[in-house]
């Protein structure tokens, strides 16, 4: 599924209106009333909600879409209901304004925030549900009062809170100091808004559903969106089968550099989940001092102690289909050396953990041109240190920065984190809603750079890499989650053959 922008949104309503001859007031009818069919599908379970719902609405379409649903509920006799006006009434003559006049002709109590702060204080507080249509995507920067001063009040409240199309607060220029409504569900219209996705605004959304609202599908589905979800499941879709007939050459063979004196685990997780990921063979150059601990732990994975001044006669570039660089591998030595004979090789490769720190180092002097073939896999902080770019600035804007790294490097560019962004050169991207604190453990991004190079040395393209080890991992997550609450990365390893087997 798409992507988009607040702007791109906004776009996709105009034209809908000027090309396609959808009234305004139609598209608000649909928005409200899907919206409010999924909340009593999806969130009530088609039982009757108990207790007071409040709407509460600004004079805009997101408070219109929220009159629409408190007249639904009206209509179909649900009490009581009392819709919140922040800021003033709409324009009598607009959408907004004729779906507040059928709510008031139907009883529906209404109560203006500030001016009667007592009344909405207490029905706020009374409530059981709260419907925030406050603002929308078209906020530029943080609420100001009395919007701000209503959305803390409504946060303080102990109702279950259905935010329409966005919370209240946030928007694409979201900063963690906005203030926002903290919602419980989010119902955004049409297509999954980019905001929702910032990582400093990600836990004030909750549960977000699509509403299909009735955009043309010409303009929903416009190859020139460059922004998409990726599934959990997308793995099963990226990877081709592997052919009956093949052998262990056929399915490609990993070079992977990793490990140092105190830093093996890494090595280890990386190959195993690599070697899982349908990777014919992986070979791991070893540090000569951790050697003799890695070697031991790998039993179908062949081990070569390495050195850059005595080489390996075991290395010949020629025989590997990729190669996986930087997890525990230390950044002192001949690291540096060895890279930069690494990345003008024609073979493609991911570079994790100190392989960034490196790149890092080497860019601040030159351009660094990795040919479309690499895949990065940092964290914010690895981010950081890869580009120069503040910790704070990339948690505010992730697509950006890693659409701007991405180009920079012309590499792809797996910026990791409870949201993932997956930036391509040519500036497509895709958003992974993985929100699990389970993998938030060590060793979870050295299984992940495994994944990823396991697909690549198997055949798939940096992109398609990427995006299958994303995926997957995203997925193996989920499993063992499940299976075993708190776990640890190795136990995620298991799990990669049985995943990809089914």
């Amino acid at each position: 599924m798409k992507i988009v922008s607040s702007e791109a949104m906004a776009l996709i309503d105009r034209r809908s209106q000027a090309e396609f001859a959808i009234p305004s007031l139609v598209l608000m009818e649909d928005a409200g009333l899907k919206s409010w069919s999924i909340l009593r599908r999806e969130v009530w379970g088609g039982r009757r909600p108990r207790g007071r719902i409040v709407a509460a609405g600004g004079r805009g379409n997101n408070g219109g879409d929220a009159f629409v649903m408190a007249r639904q509920a009206a209509v179909e006799g649900l009490r009581p209901i009392t819709i919140v006006l922040a800021g003033g009434r709409p324009d009598p003559t607009t959408d907004p304004g004729r779906n507040l006049a059928a709510c008031e002709a139907l009883g529906v109590e209404i109560a203006d925030w500030p001016v009667q702060q007592e009344l909405v204080l207490s029905r706020v507080t009374d409530a059981a549900w709260l419907l925030d249509g406050i603002s929308g995507t078209g906020l530029r920067g943080p609420l100001r009062p009395p919007a701000g001063d209503l959305v803390r009040a409504i946060n303080q409240s102990p109702a279950r809170k259905v935010a329409l199309d966005v919370p209240s607060g946030v928007g694409d220029g979201f900063r963690q100091d906005y203030p926002a409504v903290r919602a419980d569900v989010t119902l955004t219209m049409g297509l999954p808004k980019l905001c929702l996705y910032l990582p400093r605004a990600r836990s004030l959304c909750g549960r977000i559903i699509v509403v299909p609202v009735g955009f043309p599908p010409a303009l929903v589905e416009d190859e020139s969106i460059a922004g998409e979800l990726l599934s959990t499941g997308a793995w099963k879709q990226i990877a081709p089968p592997v052919p009956v007939d093949t052998h262990k050459n056929r399915r490609g063979h990993l070079a992977v550099f990793a490990g140092s004196p105190g830093t093996t685990g890494a090595a280890v997780l990386c190959a195993s989940s690599a070697a899982r990921a349908r990777v014919g063979l992986v070979t791991v150059f070893a540090d000569r001092e951790a050697y003799p601990v890695i070697a031991p732990r790998l039993t179908s994975i062949m081990c070569r102690p390495w050195d850059s001044s005595r080489p390996d006669r075991e290395w010949d570039p020629s025989r590997y289909t990729a190669f996986l660089v930087g997890p525990g591998w230390g950044t002192g030595g001949d690291r540096a050396a060895w890279l930069e004979t690494l990345l003008p090789l024609s073979i493609p490769g991911v570079m994790d953990a100190d392989a960034l720190t490196l790149l890092g180092t080497m860019a601040a002097s030159r351009k660094v041109d990795l040919g479309g073939r690499w895949v990065l896999t940092p964290h914010p902080a690895e981010f950081s240190r890869l580009t120069g770019a503040a910790r704070d600035a990339v948690l505010d804007d992730p697509v950006g920065h890693a659409l701007a790294a991405s180009g920079r490097f012309n590499a792809v560019v797996v910026l990791k984190g409870h949201t993932t962004v997956i930036a391509n050169p040519d500036g497509r991207y895709w958003i992974l809603d993985g929100a699990n604190p389970t993998l938030a453990t060590g060793g979870s991004g050295d299984v992940l750079a495994g994944l990823i190079a396991g697909g690549m040395a198997g055949g798939l393209p940096a992109l398609g890499a990427a995006r299958f080890g994303v995926s997957l991992h995203a997925r193996l997550g989920a499993i063992a989650a499940r299976r075993r609450g708190w776990f640890l990365a190795e136990d995620l390893v298991p799990l990669v053959s049985s995943v990809l087997w089914k």
